[in-house]
């Protein structure tokens, strides 16, 4: 464990909040009911990790161009199915089939491969009673409420919710055009929570990986950057976009695949010229290396003056091994607009290369680069990486798998698992029984740690052509071709039948 951080980890659900889906257009009311639970009575405490993703995600909300009736915030857990069931009917009171429902809570999650989908458990606890509720049973809630229902779950396993990031194609119970799911981590990976100590080793506050990065990406402070397109709506698949970059620690999966739902709007004009973060548009050279080029280099953009550090964490034993990560300030300069104090960058455009460790990598492997913001007693996440490091030659062993058939029309996508013994790059298409391509769902991407046994890589393809109109009924196949080094290998799926 590093002098200045610590990881907390566990699992936390968040199924978050209500917004709306257009600018002026939007008919309907949305509500947001925002909950963390930190105290338990069967797993390790998380405090103050959840209470402050209620308050940051709460403080993100706020800030956009938002139609939000009432934002309701518990940030002291709830102890059972009975108590959740009735703070949902009271925050969502009224709500219509032009409305749009969020909740968001924070909690531990739990669920073991091969079990059911739909028995992925969320703890319920305020410290003093324990409960549970699972997949289905909290479906069972949401089918209440009328309207559109946008669920955010940041959990251990969260992703087993909707059937992503797990082996065997597993169905998930929040098929619909009711649902919008977005999970903080596929069914085998942990979720992670951050906390640290400042440099006379007192406690500091702590919050979550991936609703830092959430908050960040549909906030001011950060120019809204999860807007891809600067059209001042951030859509379900830019979001899923977004914190796939800047969201290192685990993999984040939604439903529906690439949905052009509006998560968030804001006022783009109203927004220009106001970014309020200090640090913005980091960029890396390249995000795949190799065993004989081990140097990380990128470039961002210093808007106020911030000391920085950066922490390098290796991927051991199938998961992050946060316990001995190598952490080091930003020395570059030495003036930063308080005093001559070594450490603080002043405003403009940054260059930096960090030397990997050759030992840790072992040849190969992933490493999850994260830059780190400083102030008198606490570190905050900026931004979290994943790089690729793939070997110099080798086969990884390539085969797709998927199951039989599946249809669109009802809500259903097909999930290829991609096996691979080693860290590679991807290139994922959808070719028709004629050897047409319909879909190129990836091109030259690099994989990235998701914690299934064998290792895997998943994609999912919704059934929609590359201009996204519904693909005819048929039988369609996963093309794949992995690149090690100068060689491509290749390998394609059993046809399926698109129904």
């Amino acid at each position: 464990m590093t002098k200045l951080k610590r990881m907390v980890l566990f699992g936390a659900f968040i199924v978050c909040m209500n917004l709306w889906i257009g600018l002026s257009e939007a008919e309907g009311m949305n509500r947001a009911l925002l909950i963390g639970c930190d105290h338990f009575m069967t797993q390790e405490d998380t405090y103050p990790s959840s209470e402050n993703n209620v308050v940051e995600m709460a403080e993100a909300l706020d800030g956009g161009a938002l139609n939000l009736e009432n934002l309701v915030t518990r940030r002291n857990g709830v102890s059972s199915p009975a108590a959740l069931r009735e703070m949902i009917q009271e925050a969502f009171y009224g709500a219509t089939e032009e409305d749009v429902s969020y909740f968001y809570i924070s909690t531990h999650g739990l669920w073991s491969p091969g079990e059911p989908t739909q028995s992925m458990t969320l703890l319920l606890s305020d410290g003093i009673r324990e409960g549970g509720i699972t997949a289905g049973q909290l479906k069972e809630l949401f089918d209440e409420v009328p309207g559109t229902k946008v669920l955010i779950v940041d959990a251990c396993h969260a992703g087993a919710m909707i059937g992503k990031g797990i082996r065997s194609g597993l169905e998930h119970v929040f098929q619909g055009e009711e649902y919008k799911i977005l999970c903080s981590c596929g069914g085998a990976e942990e979720s992670w929570f951050w906390s640290g100590k400042g440099r006379e080793d007192g406690e500091i506050a702590g919050e979550g990986y991936f609703s830092g990065a959430l908050s960040s990406g549909i906030s001011i402070r950060s120019g809204y950057a999860a807007d891809l397109n600067g059209d001042g709506l951030i859509t379900l698949s830019e979001i899923r976009a977004y914190l796939r970059d800047q969201h290192g620690a685990s993999t984040v999966q939604t439903y529906p695949e690439e949905d052009d739902f509006v998560f968030f709007s804001y006022d783009p004009e109203g927004a220009k010229g106001r970014l309020t973060g200090d640090v913005g548009h980091i960029f890396f050279e390249d995000s795949v290396l190799n065993s004989q080029r081990q140097e990380i280099s990128f470039s961002f953009t210093v808007y106020h003056t911030v000391r920085l550090a950066y922490q390098l964490v290796y991927h051991r034993g199938g998961r992050w091994d946060f316990e001995r990560a190598r952490l080091w300030y930003d020395t570059g300069e030495g003036f930063g607009g308080i005093g001559d104090t070594a450490g603080y960058l002043s405003p403009g455009l940054k260059s930096r290369t960090l030397s990997l460790d050759a030992e840790s990598l072992r040849g190969y492997g992933y490493v999850l680069f994260q830059m780190l913001g400083v102030s008198d007693d606490r570190l905050s996440v900026i931004s979290s990486h994943v790089i690729c490091v793939p070997p110099v030659s080798g086969d990884p062993k390539l085969s797709v798998h998927t199951s039989s058939s599946f249809s669109p029309g009802t809500g259903q996508e097909m999930t290829a698992e991609i096996d691979h013994i080693f860290p590679m790059e991807l290139t994922v298409t959808v070719v028709s029984e004629s050897g047409e391509t319909v879909c190129r769902l990836m091109s030259h991407a690099s994989t990235r740690p998701q914690q299934m046994q064998p290792r895997a890589t998943t994609v999912t393809w919704n059934g929609r052509r590359q201009n996204q109109e519904i693909a005819e009924k048929g039988t369609y196949r996963f093309m794949v071709r992995g690149y090690v080094g100068d060689t491509v290998y290749e390998a394609e799926s059993e046809p399926f039948e698109l129904q």
